[in-house]
């Protein structure tokens, strides 16, 4: 039977990270992409890693978040790492734009997936006003897992993986100074035109209404 729940750490009653820390319950890859991953963020789901990855030899994690300074911590970096046994842990990063999204998905006999607007931060899965949706189909033929599914598969693809150098100080504070320069930015071009597709009236009728 196809389960599916709210979580919002508010009026639900339930925090995101119970949300999150499900799909670590049954086998399979499970990939997380987040905008920010930060320790303390980490440290709420690490237990429930741990245990998965030594469940079994074919569980796998994949984990893809912007190397900025802002939204990353070198010290996550060092602890997954120490995990990656024989491939199985991978961090990635994807380096043309701002990592935005967060779904996290589960792909295996008992798929899952979890997607709204929480990151892995302490705020994030338990502090801040949130919404995720948690989805569970029969199987992963499931269409709107499969959507899903494809495209984390389509993401990664276009990721690399992190390495020692995007940790460095410059490196992560250029990013970072980056990213927030991007946002601040007026892209006229695009904007106007914009701007007036919206203001734009309805086309005259051929022949007026009858009052």
């Amino acid at each position: 039977m196809t389960e599916h729940e709210l979580f919002d750490n508010r009026f639900t009653g339930k925090l995101a990270a119970e949300a999150v820390v499900r799909l670590f319950e049954a086998d399979g890859t499970v990939y997380l992409t987040t905008g920010f991953l930060t320790w303390s963020g980490y440290l709420a789901i690490r237990g429930p890693l741990q245990v998965f990855l030594a469940r079994s030899p074919e569980n796998r994690v994949f984990v893809v978040v912007s190397a900025a300074a802002d939204q990353f911590s070198r010290r996550v970096a060092h602890a997954l790492w120490e995990l990656d046994i024989d491939g199985r842990c991978q961090l990635l990063t994807y380096r043309d734009g701002f990592v935005h999204p967060k779904l996290y998905l589960r792909d295996g006999d008992d798929p899952a997936f979890v997607m709204g607007s929480a990151n892995l931060t302490w705020d994030g899965l338990g502090g801040n006003l949130e919404l995720v949706w948690y989805y569970s189909p029969d199987d992963r033929s499931d269409s709107i897992f499969q959507s899903h599914l494809a495209w984390m598969l389509l993401f990664l693809s276009n990721c690399e993986p992190i390495t020692y150098a995007d940790l460095s100080r410059t490196v992560r504070l250029r990013r970072t100074t980056d990213n927030w320069l991007s946002k601040g930015r007026l892209n006229l071009p695009s904007m106007i035109p914009g701007m007036r597709y919206f203001r734009r009236s309805e086309p005259p009728l051929e022949t007026p209404p009858e009052l």
